[in-house]
């Protein structure tokens, strides 16, 4: 299964974020997970834009659905996408190999919570995106 390009467009973030700050963002495409920081975007950006390695986590579907039932049972396994805390905030980085080793993406507390709550109501999972 070849990994797919992910353009900006593609991703979306949590319901809980608010609309103009930014957030972590989730893409999900044939078989695979992408996870980024959208404050990494500037100018350049547009909706179409494939996004670079060194911007975005990627995870095959299963590793990620595994991440997110583990946060939902509240098991702190960082077996594919572990999240430590850094600096009053949450630094995001895999525990599996990735197309460009060290990415690691910084998010705040709000960042954070709008993610995990994303996570528990189920709003980056698979059918989520094959509906949108």
């Amino acid at each position: 299964m070849t990994q797919p390009t992910f353009t900006v467009a593609e991703f979306r973030k949590a319901t809980f974020s608010s609309p103009n700050q930014n957030c972590v963002r989730v893409a999900r495409k044939n078989g695979w997970t992408a996870v980024w920081d959208d404050k990494l975007a500037d100018e350049r950006y547009t909706p179409g834009m494939s996004l670079p390695d060194n911007e975005i986590l990627v995870f095959t579907d299963e590793q990620f659905d595994a991440f997110q039932a583990g946060m939902r049972s509240g098991r702190a396994e960082d077996r594919h996408l572990a999240i430590s805390r850094r600096d009053g905030g949450y630094v995001f980085h895999a525990a599996i190999p990735q197309p460009i080793d060290g990415v690691k993406l910084r998010f705040d507390e709000n960042e954070f919570d709008a993610f995990r709550r994303g996570v528990l109501n189920h709003e980056f999972d698979c059918a989520r995106f094959i509906a949108a």
